[in-house]
């Protein structure tokens, strides 16, 4: 297995600049949000005489100063109701990150360098989680991480406090936990993640442009086996009855298939109020086995998601709440592939036009293998549009108003089909029908743009097949031009 590591990236990191701590000299306050539509805005700051392109006096210019100017505190607590986690080291809130001022913490920024230059924590580097993923989501070669490491200036002694945000386009909050249990498994001693990201800091603190870089260092990796399963782990210890598995999917997902015995517990059950962990009684509440079979805190928890990425954010709740518990790195992903679960293969996703003007037609297409065709005069689905009307499925069906139309299968069917799902950030998305016209796999749906705003619009396609589903996620995009089509 070919694996690749972004290295490009990294060497754009690699600056002069040195800041130790959050309130370092230099760091200003601005307002702004994440590039990213997922994300909400930041809280702006009233009547600050601060930019980034001028410089106030140190005082001024520190996150500990006085922030009398800023809009408002977050209206969500910054801690839960309860705290009183087995092991709360590993968790930092943003109130406790403002006043620390050790020049051995290090502040990680795990999100892309588009993200990181918008604006980011005062003292944060940029080490982007997505240097750390190889082929199908795993985790690159262990001499790669090190070396990753060592030229972002962390050795193993520093304390590492990691952070990313919310936006799922960019791996969201994974992208963070990924990095804590990626350092976990390698031995690093004094990690913890930063709870609700750079949201929760920048609705409160503001945040700053000035880049922040350190010098190189040497990093020794000590493995801690029992943080890490492979697909040959878990089935070697599938029926072992003191080892637990945890699907951190959706339900939809685990109920299509799962690895044999899973529990699943959805990675979106672990939040409370704006995407900050669970206090210590609602984890405990949602992982013991209360109201149905959970999980046994005496045995050896394996989690997995889709590619280890949304289950490293359980592992890193399991690991606060005093679990064992391992991140099964390569996930669903690869275990279909080693053992031969059914999927339905989506392959070449393409638009046309991938820029097109407000009022035009966007063509969509993908190859999918279905074992059984939707045939045009389907009695298995319904097309649903904007007034709620539900008629009879046919390829030409189409909703000016709803910008689209989309299938509805009954449940007493088991008719396959294929859908299209087009979304911008948290705007309520449009599905359109994708019918495969010539029988030779290949799936065609038009999305009709007459009620699109501008910008960049994110294609997942989904395939039916009785009860099994597959959904590839972000397959394709498209831009939305403002101007109208036409003379």
């Amino acid at each position: 297995m070919n694996r690749i590591v972004l290295s490009v990236v990294v060497g754009m990191m690699l600056l002069t600049v040195t800041v130790g701590t959050v309130a370092g000299e230099g760091s200003l306050m601005c307002a702004m949000g994440c590039n990213c539509p997922y994300s909400p805005p930041a809280t702006e700051y009233l009547n600050s005489p601060f930019d980034d392109d001028t410089k106030g006096d140190s005082a001024s210019d520190s996150l500990s100063s006085d922030r009398s100017h800023a809009l408002s505190e977050t209206a969500i607590p910054i801690h839960p109701t309860n705290s009183q986690y087995a092991n709360p080291s590993l968790i930092t809130y943003i109130d406790e990150l403002m006043n620390l001022s050790d020049p051995n913490v290090v502040i990680v920024d795990a999100r892309v360098p588009a993200e990181y230059a918008v604006g980011h924590i005062p003292g944060a580097i940029n080490l982007p989680w997505v240097l750390f993923r190889a082929d199908n989501g795993v985790l690159t070669p262990l001499e790669n991480v090190t070396r990753l490491l060592g030229e972002a200036g962390i050795s193993q002694d520093n304390r590492v406090i990691v952070y990313s945000d919310t936006c799922q386009l960019f791996g969201g909050l994974s992208a963070s936990s990924y990095i804590f249990w990626m350092l976990e498994y390698i031995g690093h001693e004094n990690v913890s993640l930063l709870d609700g990201g750079f949201d929760a800091w920048n609705a409160t603190y503001g945040c700053t442009k000035n880049l922040t870089t350190r010098p190189p260092a040497t990093y020794t990796a000590n493995v801690m086996a029992d943080r890490f399963a492979d697909t040959e782990w878990v089935q070697n210890n599938l029926n072992v009855s003191m080892v637990q598995i945890v699907d951190t999917r959706t339900t939809g997902d685990y109920n299509a298939d799962h690895i044999k015995g899973a529990i699943n517990i959805e990675y979106e059950e672990l939040f409370r109020e704006g995407e900050r962990l669970k206090g210590a009684d609602d984890l405990e509440y949602l992982i013991s086995p209360v109201v149905i079979k959970r999980l046994d805190k005496s045995k050896d928890t394996v989690v997995y998601c889709w590619s280890g990425a949304s289950s490293s954010f359980l592992y890193f709740a399991l690991r606060l709440m005093g679990y064992q518990v391992r991140n099964y790195d390569e996930s669903w992903n690869v275990w279909c592939e080693t053992n031969g679960v059914l999927t339905i293969p989506i392959l070449n996703v393409t638009v046309d036009p991938s820029v097109a003007y407000k009022g035009s037609a966007v063509k969509i297409y993908a190859e999918v293998e279905l074992r059984s065709e939707m045939k045009k005069e389907s009695k298995g689905s319904l097309i649903v549009h904007g007034d709620g009307a539900a008629v009879p499925y046919t390829p030409d069906s189409f909703c000016a108003d709803c910008s689209g139309v989309y299938a509805v299968p009954l449940p007493t069917t088991g008719v396959s089909f294929v859908r299209a799902y087009i979304h911008k950030g948290a705007d309520v998305g449009t599905t359109v029908v994708m019918h495969d016209y010539n029988g030779d796999g290949r799936y065609e749906g038009e999305w009709q743009t007459y009620s699109a705003e501008y910008g960049t619009y994110y294609i997942d396609i989904e395939a039916t097949d009785g009860e099994l589903e597959t959904k590839k996620e972000n397959a394709a995009t498209v831009e939305v031009a403002i101007e109208a089509a036409g003379p």
